[in-house]
């Protein structure tokens, strides 16, 4: 199991469009897929229950191991619209996060973090078993600031750790023109000249990734009488998760190589 977590000390970032995307193309691509939620505006959660979903609340739902979690979510699953590969997890409890991880390893092949977005415990702790960090931000000087202070938090996390916590830097809400704006452009060229690990794919402004939470739906059942440029979308989507499945795999080779 590969758990993903999704990060940035400030709102607004698409972050929890980044995440959503991404768990639509694995559940596309035949994956088990738990998405889970530290977020208390509930996001994932709202949008879970308006597809028919059961959620797995912590203040409703509280686990005392594992075991216990990986039942709840197991039992979830066959209540998924999309043939029973995805499971949401809304989780207000620090102390229960490991747990709920634990117990996904045991169905998912993937587990999808998505924390709020302000430095805490929740976050600290989610860091430290991630096999990869993604810092969404959109291009502008407020949030390339905050991408700054996000890595910190993470060097923070892997020193206390005492491993490595791999990240990549997403940039999303780009305009979707062929021609890079100025700002996206010394952006990148900032991020690149401090050394930071910037991702090659842009989730870039289309309709599609509005129309996620406007329908409640996954890329992948989005209606094309009903969305412009799904199309386009859909191969950035694509573009995205081929990225994330080759981070995730130079990761695997560079610790079996260590080992």
């Amino acid at each position: 199991m590969a758990l993903v977590l999704f990060a940035n000390t400030k709102g607004g970032s698409g972050k929890t469009t980044a995440a959503l995307v991404l768990a639509g193309e694995l559940v596309k691509h035949r994956a088990k897929v738990v998405l889970l939620e530290g977020d208390p505006n509930r996001p994932l959660m709202n949008w879970a229950q308006a597809r028919g979903m059961t959620v797995l609340e912590t203040s409703r739902s509280r686990v005392t191991s594992a075991a216990q979690a990986a039942e709840l979510i197991e039992k979830a699953a066959a209540t998924d619209v999309d043939g029973g590969r995805l499971t949401v997890v809304h989780d207000d409890d620090q102390e229960g996060v490991f747990d709920w991880i634990e117990g996904a390893s045991s169905w998912a092949h993937f587990v999808i973090a998505d924390p709020e977005g302000s430095p805490n415990e929740w976050l600290t702790q989610v860091a430290s078993q991630a096999e990869l960090v993604i810092i969404p931000f959109a291009p502008s000087a407020l949030d390339a600031k905050q991408v700054s202070r996000t890595v910190q938090v993470l060097q923070k996390v892997g020193k206390l750790s005492r491993r490595e916590v791999k990240y990549r830097i997403l940039l999303t809400r780009a305009g979707a023109g062929a021609v890079m704006t100025r700002d996206e452009r010394e952006i990148r060229q900032s991020l690149e000249k401090n050394g930071l690990p910037l991702m090659k794919t842009t989730l870039c402004e289309r309709p599609a990734y509005r129309g996620l939470f406007k329908l409640d739906a996954t890329i992948g059942e989005l209606p094309e009488t009903r969305i412009n440029g799904l199309d386009s979308a859909r191969r950035n989507a694509a573009e995205y998760i081929s990225e994330v499945f080759a981070i995730l795999k130079e990761s695997t080779q560079t610790q079996t190589e260590a080992a």
